[in-house]
């Protein structure tokens, strides 16, 4: 808007300066015209203009963050994040000098006017919130910021209303690995550290593995060699076991021979099925083999592990951390090639309470799609 009354004041000015020219008085070359004094002019109108509307918008802001001020003071002062975890399709309302701060995840902000104050402008409705900047509702209208991403952290500060969304809960998944022992987060300070909208990698899907296998205390207290030269250091008591139990070979040698496991690869869904499928006692080697890598998803259907609603939905997107925590609660409930639940397994296994971890299996369960 500045721009565009910044150029029409310089047209006025250069209409003036034609008319001069028309009428045999010219001053000032064509050239000069239409070089240097048109972009001295818009500059001069620019800065006009900047100076006339920044009193006004810093009116603005500060009955902004004076409301946002009033906000804090009845919340007990806390100026820190407040971080929570949305899923797509969750709506919130903020009102007038209410903040919101995208952490991680994506959404749109529409209605009313919403002031980024990081960037000193505002977010036009409709568009996504800017990740990291500090927003601000303003006076006219309630803003409505929407989630369009699986998950969603944001920080909010202010008053606000919730309008959740039926679709998937990962993050209700997430809590509910998390109680049952088998989801630990990355150590991510925001969001439980759940990192649930990031792709997922390889190192974390044998981690995952493992615990579903009931196995972590085992490969923590491991003293086998771990023969991979790209390892990370928190990983190295889970490859060194993996490898000891021949659950990975890796993925070949680097150029000094050493072999690597490509840790930060990111895995998609079709290989973490692989790891669930032999979670549960089946294998793509051998004579006989249960089913391929390949197609892995395909035999997770027939073997009872997913829906083929699930299939597709696995099918369509990136394969997230918030996949591998959905797959992980279907896993649980899957029969094995020998007779029960993989469920029963992992608590045998691991030593865990199987009474409680299968309350929580059957709350976190029931989010699955049809």
């Amino acid at each position: 808007m500045k721009k565009a009354v910044a150029i029409l004041l310089a047209g006025v000015i250069l209409v003036s300066c034609g008319a001069v020219a028309a009428a045999g008085q010219s001053l000032v070359s064509k050239r000069y015209v239409d070089g240097d004094f048109t972009q001295q002019a818009l500059e001069q109108a620019e800065q006009r203009l900047e100076d006339l509307t920044a009193p006004v918008y810093n009116q603005a802001l500060s009955r902004l963050n004076s409301e946002h001020s009033a906000y804090l003071a009845q919340a007990g002062g806390a100026s820190g994040l407040n971080d929570l975890r949305f899923k797509k399709g969750d709506v919130l309302t903020m009102s007038s000098g209410s903040g919101v701060m995208v952490l991680a995840g994506n959404a749109t902000a529409s209605g009313g006017v919403l002031v980024d104050t990081t960037a000193g402008n505002t977010v036009a409705s409709g568009s996504a919130l800017p990740a990291r900047h500090r927003c601000l509702a303003g006076e006219s209208a309630a803003v409505a910021v929407t989630v369009t991403s699986d998950t969603a952290v944001i920080c909010l500060e202010g008053s606000y209303t919730l309008s959740a969304s039926g679709n998937v809960d990962y993050n209700a998944m997430a809590d509910g690995l998390t109680q049952m022992g088998l989801l630990k987060g990355t150590g991510a300070t925001y969001g439980s550290g759940y990192e649930l909208e990031r792709q997922a990698v390889r190192v974390e899907g044998l981690v995952m593995f493992i615990r579903l296998m009931g196995e972590e205390q085992a490969a923590l207290a491991s003293t086998a060699v771990n023969p991979f030269a790209d390892s990370p250091s928190w990983a190295d008591r889970y490859l060194a076991y993996a490898y000891e139990k021949g659950y990975t070979t890796g993925i070949g040698t680097n150029a000094a021979g050493k072999l690597v496991f490509g840790p930060n690869n990111t895995i998609t869904a079709g290989e973490y099925m692989t790891f669930v499928l032999r979670a549960l006692g089946y294998t793509e080697t051998g004579n006989k083999p249960d089913f391929t890598w390949q197609t892995a998803l395909g035999s997770g259907v027939d073997l009872g592990v997913i829906r083929q609603s699930e299939r597709a939905m696995l099918e369509e997107g990136t394969f997230l951390r918030a996949q591998v925590v959905y797959l992980s609660v279907c896993a649980l409930s899957a029969p094995t090639k020998d007779g029960g639940v993989l469920l029963d397994k992992t608590a045998s296994n691991g030593g865990y309470d199987k009474g409680s971890m299968q309350t929580v299996q059957t709350r976190i369960a029931a989010l699955r799609l049809n």
